[in-house]
């Protein structure tokens, strides 16, 4: 099985994979890191339809980040961003991403405890990243832009030019 693994991949494309995978580190600020380890362990204590599926890509997103102390992109999806999103090149979405989700929200919101949130969390503007969905399909998920909480609220102000960088 190994020489056909071998044979079927030209070491050039591996060599190129390795290398797109070493230019954008996943990393999360170390807050949401922590956010992402307190959804997963709700997903151990709660049984609700869907906790099986969400745990999965929880317990995927924290295998595959570092947490980090400073923000180091600004086009990074993180709690409290504004993400517009499309899902298998239907039309764009736009939501906020929230790790706490109350009841009754108004539409717009995306909490991280669930799949699209768990999904999007740590993704970056032009990232394509497969979707799961409840029925066990998978689509393909691709973020559009990001709007960081900070520069909504200085859109005016002073500290503009740092959003747009």
């Amino acid at each position: 099985m190994a020489t056909v693994i071998a044979t079927d991949q030209s070491p050039s494309t591996s060599r190129s994979v390795f290398r797109a995978l070493g230019n954008t580190p996943t990393v999360l600020p170390q807050s949401d890191y922590h956010k992402l380890q307190e959804h997963l362990e709700d997903c151990d204590n709660v049984t609700r339809p869907g906790s099986t599926l969400l745990a999965y890509v929880l317990a995927n997103k924290l295998l595959n980040v570092r947490p980090v102390a400073d923000l180091p992109y600004l086009d990074l999806v993180l709690g409290g961003t504004e993400v517009t999103y499309v899902i298998d090149g239907a039309a764009p979405s736009t939501g906020l991403l929230v790790h706490t989700a109350r009841p009754g929200a108004p539409g717009g919101v995306i909490a991280v405890a669930s799949l699209l949130g768990a999904t999007l969390i740590g993704m970056r503007v032009g990232e394509r990243a497969p979707l799961l969905n409840q029925d066990g399909s998978i689509v393909t998920l691709s973020v559009i832009s990001v709007v960081q909480p900070f520069c909504t609220a200085q859109k005016n102000g002073i500290y503009a030019q740092e959003c747009l960088k």
